[in-house]
């Protein structure tokens, strides 16, 4: 029985229907693969330290107070109200007037297998003023309040990340630190009591400096009425997160400098800090952040994830070439040669991926788009009959390769060129056929390509 246009059509769709298996399977090995690269960070982070926030300075001015509390009570079936003298502990914060804050990043890259992870040891230097007024601002009561030694706080997200003792100095004067926060709105860090006269105004200048180890990212939660952070690293690409863009940055080979100023008024951290200590609703003071990830130059998990999302494009125009050679040429290709070219098209993201884990993406993208046009090409020569056709087949591949490479590094374009590259594709297919009479091929398929006996290798 011989075998209709339309048949062939549909044996080369059925084809590429099954071929959506292979790619199936590599997509889950990309997934498990980025899994494991995520558990491994993990377990460094549990040696190490995690990504690192910190929060602060803050000065706080715990006190106690005598208040009357009503009750309600039922004595002889009756419903009295008493009232009962408790002792509350409340708790004062202020705000630094201003904060300057400078890092130095260190960076180094943890191994685990054949996985890497950056990790950094920065350089901290904090320097700033708070102005106290007296009495704390309390005018009322005062006679039932019983005051305590207030403390300087420096919130951090993993304690271990402090390996080396800590200074602070107030006034000129060295200030003694204490491992835990004592703050109920911040749950780990160090503190540092001061000796202060609540009986008049107070300005207390402050200087701290301290190593800070984490992975990753470093991120600070600025709570100065006018906060300036500057931070430096040898690390070339830097991604910067948080509320706020730095207001300075240079970025080169040797690495970057950025400078952020923030100000009461755009951070509104004095709202935050009130909701959170008054309401413990902690939410928008603690994600009021600004910070820096060491952003790996190329996540190839990710690149891998992006360039398979266009695997059945290429095959689909490799296909579409092959067909319009059988239309064009009258050549005879069995389904066969059909699938063996779409899974060496399949191998090229198991070799992408395989290598991009010992050697760069780049020349890991190269090697594989090379050995795959390389096969690819030597195959077709002869299936086609001719090395010139196997030339321009190989050149049609490699103008595939470096089109999704492009597509894959722009990913705010990457919508559009494919679209474009599409929209291209189709309008060559239909230049180059615009004169095929498509019911004279299926008339005389007896005679031309559509015979059932396979192409000749």
């Amino acid at each position: 029985m011989q075998k209709t246009l339309l048949t062939k059509l549909l044996m080369i769709g059925g084809l590429f229907i099954l071929l959506l298996l292979p790619f199936m399977m590599i997509d889950g090995l990309i997934n498990e693969r980025q899994y494991h690269h995520y558990t491994t960070v993990e377990d460094i982070a549990q040696s190490w330290t995690g990504s690192q926030t910190v929060t602060g300075v803050l000065l706080v001015a715990p006190y106690k107070e005598k208040v009357m509390r009503q009750t309600e009570i039922y004595k002889d079936g009756k419903k009295q109200t008493t009232q009962k003298e408790e002792i509350v502990t409340r708790h004062k914060y202020f705000l630094p007037e201003h904060i300057d804050i400078k890092g130095d990043i260190e960076t180094e890259e943890r191994y685990r297998g054949i996985f890497k992870v950056p990790v950094y040891t920065s350089h901290l230097q904090f320097k700033g003023q708070f102005e106290l007024p007296k009495q704390l601002g309390i005018t009322e009561n005062l006679d039932k309040i019983t005051w305590e030694k207030p403390f300087i706080v420096l919130g951090v997200q993993d304690i271990r990340g402090i390996n080396q003792s800590v200074k602070l100095m107030v006034n000129a004067e060295d200030v003694e630190l204490q491992p835990g926060s004592r703050s109920p709105i911040i749950e780990q860090g160090i503190h540092g009591r001061l000796d202060l006269d609540y009986q008049k105004d107070a300005s207390l200048n402050f200087e701290m400096a301290f190593e800070l180890q984490g992975m990753e990212e470093l991120s600070f939660l600025p709570t100065g009425k006018t906060t300036k952070i500057t931070l430096s690293s040898p690390w070339p690409h830097p991604s910067f997160m948080g509320r706020y863009l730095p207001k300075s940055r240079e970025i080169s080979g040797d690495g970057f400098v950025a400078t952020w100023e923030t100000s009461f008024f755009s951070t509104s951290i004095g709202k935050h800090l009130e909701q959170c200590a008054r309401n413990n609703n902690c939410l928008a003071f603690a994600t009021n952040t600004l910070g820096v990830q060491l952003h790996e130059g190329v996540d190839i998990y990710l690149q891998a994830e992006r360039s398979i999302k266009y695997a059945l494009l290429f095959v689909g125009l490799t296909f579409t070439a092959f067909f319009m050679f059988e239309v064009l040429k009258g050549l005879r290709i069995h389904p066969v040669q059909y699938g063996l070219v779409g899974v060496a098209l399949a191998l090229f993201y198991l070799l992408l991926i395989s290598l991009s884990e010992h050697i760069s993406f780049v020349a890991a993208y190269v090697i594989a788009s090379a050995a795959c046009i390389g096969l690819i090409s030597f195959y077709v020569s002869f299936v086609l009959k001719s090395w010139k056709r196997g030339a321009m087949f190989a050149g049609l591949l490699a103008a595939l390769y470096g089109t999704l490479y492009t597509l894959i590094r722009s990913e705010d374009y990457a919508l559009l060129m494919g679209t474009g590259l599409l929209f291209g594709v189709l309008c060559l297919i239909m230049v180059i056929t615009r004169n095929i009479d498509w019911y004279k091929i299926e008339a005389s398929a007896k005679d031309q390509l559509l015979k059932p006996k396979a192409a000749e290798v």
